[in-house]
């Protein structure tokens, strides 16, 4: 109880203000590679599965290795690796990869693709905010769950119960500490970055 208690702080600190810089920037890439798009099918990193297709439609004309692309592309991808929100304020998040994409005239093309870096992973201003006003109760229910597993432990009566009494505290801080999850719906902005375009089409 008291190891999960530190662990939360420690992870809360470190991923959400250490870090925070970093994620909120993300990574610069050249900007005629970048496709301005929408989430065509929903999207909830708590519910993902591997392979999970996941589609997006862009909303601007581009022209990407001689290719042009206009509005209305749809891209196609799969989730490859996906966290779901956990204890210790570690929030959800994914990893999808586009390798196709489908023109409005119906040709369809081998692409290389995915999302911006640190796009898909829930809001670390909101994981900020849920830390700023649970952590001071987690920090209550983990000193409280302590006492009573002590006292618990020193009466043979007491250690009949302190195994449920230990995981009932210890589901409550999971649920006090439960990272941000990744929720998108439909018509949801995103950014696409294209890394190649084969001229043929499939």
């Amino acid at each position: 109880m008291i190891k999960r208690l530190f662990s939360c702080l420690l992870v809360f600190s470190m991923m959400n203000f250490t870090y925070l810089p970093a994620l909120a920037e993300g990574e610069d890439y050249n900007t005629s590679q970048v496709i301005n798009a929408e989430f065509k099918t929903e999207f909830n990193a708590n519910e993902a599965s591997k392979g999970q297709v996941v589609q997006f439609v862009s909303t601007e004309d581009y022209k990407i290795d001689d290719v042009v692309i206009p509005a209305g592309t749809i891209f196609s991808g799969e989730v490859k690796h996906f966290k779901k929100g956990r204890w210790a304020y570690r929030r959800a998040k994914a990893v999808i990869k586009i390798n196709k994409m489908i023109l409005p005239d119906g040709k369809e093309y081998k692409i290389k693709a995915s999302t911006k870096r640190h796009v898909l992973k829930g809001s670390a201003m909101g994981n900020i905010g849920k830390g700023i006003v649970s952590f001071p109760v987690a920090i209550i229910v983990g000193v409280t769950g302590a006492v009573v597993i002590v006292v618990e432990s020193v009466s043979i009566v007491g250690l009949i119960v302190v195994g449920p009494t230990s995981y009932a505290f210890g589901r409550t801080m999971g649920q006090l500490t439960h990272g941000i999850n990744y929720k998108k719906h439909v018509g949801d902005d995103i950014k696409l970055k294209i890394k190649s375009v084969k001229n043929d089409s499939i």
